[in-house]
């Protein structure tokens, strides 16, 4: 019988937005997949055990991608060179490097691919609120495009195309990349065509369908309605 899977928005380190997700993950028996800027493990304010410890007692497990807000160069620190599958870094809680791939035990395939452009890169610090690894490289996304399918759920912060109600802004170096980063998605769709993809990063709860039939969700973040943040689905949703 396939599983329940928890898919949630931008936590950015908030440790009752995780609480309130466990606890929903717990209800329904369902595994926590986290849309990047995931913030638990920042510079100066470390929630990573506190985090691990809140999973475990609820009996939960959280898998999460990076997004552009997120400590890169710790992250990658605690995972060494692994790049090909989730790496748990704490108890109940595991990173799912860009281009990665975990099939469940019920036979769900998710493909990762984390990271996205700031376009608040001017009013951050290097190092401290900003790093140059927030985007995604070129051989992260030929790793997540040269996939072994098949892929049923595909997780990403960015996503494949601007949201309803959104358009460029910003810089012309920021538009670049931000359009680079959503065609790269694009393109993932395209090549893999999964039931379901699901994004994080603008801040805007919609549904749409992509012209290749896959199911396109957009989640909201930890500073919006809890509903509009999260997503309760298996695959006998779409069946």
């Amino acid at each position: 019988m396939p599983k329940a899977y928890l898919l949630v928005g931008d936590p950015h380190g908030d440790m009752e937005f995780a609480a309130r997700a466990s606890l929903m993950a717990r209800q329904h028996n369902a595994e926590i997949l986290c849309l990047g800027d995931w913030g638990f493990l920042w510079p100066g304010h470390d929630q990573l055990k506190k985090l691990s410890d809140m999973l475990v007692g609820d009996g939960t497990t959280m898998y999460f991608i990076d997004g552009n807000h997120d400590d890169h160069p710790s992250l990658r620190k605690l995972i060494g060179p692994v790049r090909e599958h989730g790496v748990t870094i704490a108890k109940s809680v595991i990173y799912q490097p860009r281009g990665s791939v975990h099939e469940d035990g019920d036979g769900t395939r998710f493909l990762f691919l984390g990271g996205a452009p700031s376009i608040d890169r001017a009013f951050r610090t290097e190092g401290r609120s900003w790093w140059p690894e927030e985007v995604i490289t070129d051989e992260e996304f030929d790793r997540a495009f040269s996939a072994v399918g098949p892929i049923h759920v595909l997780v990403t912060h960015d996503a494949p195309a601007y949201p309803p109600g959104f358009s460029a802004k910003g810089s012309p170096d920021y538009k670049r990349a931000c359009e680079l980063s959503m065609k790269r998605v694009d393109k993932l769709v395209r090549k893999h065509r999964p039931l379901l993809h699901v994004h994080g990063h603008w801040h805007s709860r919609y549904e749409r369908q992509h012209a290749t039939g896959t199911h396109v969700v957009g989640l909201d973040c930890n500073l919006a309605r809890f509903e509009d943040a999260v997503l309760l689905w298996s695959r006998e949703m779409t069946a």
